[in-house]
């Protein structure tokens, strides 16, 4: 078990490095959207590997600027992971109960949604969520 959380840690650096030293819009070797690509609009993931390319930089407004849903979630989901860690180093059970809510997916669901269809509307200030 804890070869997993070890091989995650790893993993999770190499990105953080990768996507440090190396700017999406530049390099090539980063997987394109093919959402994007074939029908050119933005889907909700649209822009993320710049936004975290510009957070590791500490330019929030850029990565907000790539994707604003992913840097508003990040706060959220940096909390849950720091709940995880802090849970499995002290064998307490620290949770945030709304995640276990029957509704999270929904209401999850329903927000990716809203934000797909709005960054693709060409009116203001919908066009300012456009990747």
């Amino acid at each position: 078990m804890k070869l997993t959380y070890i091989l995650g840690i790893i993993i999770g650096l190499a990105f953080v490095i990768i996507y440090y030293n190396f700017n999406p819009e530049m390099y090539n070797f980063f997987p394109e959207c093919p959402f994007h690509k074939y029908l050119h609009l933005d889907c909700p993931g649209c822009g993320s590997q710049r936004a975290i390319h510009a957070l590791l930089h500490l330019d929030i407004q850029k990565a907000a600027g790539y994707n604003l849903l992913l840097v508003l979630s990040l706060p959220l989901l940096i909390t849950q992971l720091a709940f995880k860690i802090y849970s499995l180093s002290t064998k307490k059970n620290l949770v945030m109960h709304f995640w276990y809510n029957p509704n999270t997916p929904k209401v999850i669901f329903a927000i990716v949604m809203i934000f797909w269809i709005a960054r693709n509307l060409p009116y203001t200030p919908f066009n300012y969520l456009a990747a």
